[in-house]
């Protein structure tokens, strides 16, 4: 064989050796991102540090849901469906008279909600506010005239957007899951956990979060 066929033969071989190197590398750095994203991604179900109202497009709920009874007086928080733990819970002193329907009338109200708020300066240790009122409190409100049109519309607006709706109509609000419960008591209709709990929604339950509350 002819000395240029040895050197073509090599500059082939050398080839061959820098792109095997170059897609060992390639699939080396691919490894290391990937585990990097996994090592640094929190854990299932634990909230970011938020606090303030919702947004458009709410952060994930990480399959977390809250579901209140105000029959047996308990929260039990569930995640992917499956129960994390049921908790005792202090309601508003009125709730079992009927669903709550202005402000003042110390009643926690039924529906479906989401946390909408986060707030770690709470006078009651921690709290998550809840979207009440929904848009089904908006349309009641308006048909009863409690509530102006610009008023219904704004809350229809914000809870189509993930926001935290009005709080300051005749239809109250500022009703949140917090901390400081008194075993003994009720509340204005806010549900109240013992801070222990409270410490383990705050750490599960990211804006967005579903809540129930039913009987």
């Amino acid at each position: 064989m002819s000395e240029s066929s040895f050197g073509l033969f090599g500059g082939i071989e050398s080839a061959v050796r820098k792109f095997a190197k170059s897609r060992y590398r390639i699939g080396l750095f691919l490894l290391i991102f990937m585990l990097g994203t996994v090592v640094g991604t929190p854990g299932p179900g634990y909230a970011k540090e938020e606090v303030g109202p919702g947004v458009g497009q709410p952060a994930s709920t990480n399959g977390v849901s809250i579901y209140v009874s105000k029959l047996s007086k308990t929260l039990t928080l569930s995640q992917n469906g499956k129960e994390i733990g049921t908790y005792p819970v202090s309601i508003g002193s009125k709730s079992l008279e009927g669903d709550k329907e202005i402000e003042g009338d110390l009643r926690t109200p039924s529906g479906e909600f989401y946390v909408c708020t986060r707030n770690d300066k709470s006078i009651c240790y921690l709290a998550l506010g809840l979207s009440y009122p929904s848009i089904s409190d908006a349309e009641r409100g308006y048909e009863q005239g409690l509530i102006t049109e610009t008023e219904r519309d704004e809350i229809i607006r914000a809870n189509n957007a993930g926001e935290q709706p009005p709080w300051n109509t005749a239809l109250g609000g500022a009703i949140e899951i917090h901390g400081e419960r008194n075993p003994n008591g009720s509340t204005q209709g806010c549900v109240a956990v013992d801070n222990d709990v409270m410490d383990i929604l705050w750490q599960y339950c990211n804006l967005g979060v579903p809540v129930t509350i039913g009987p």
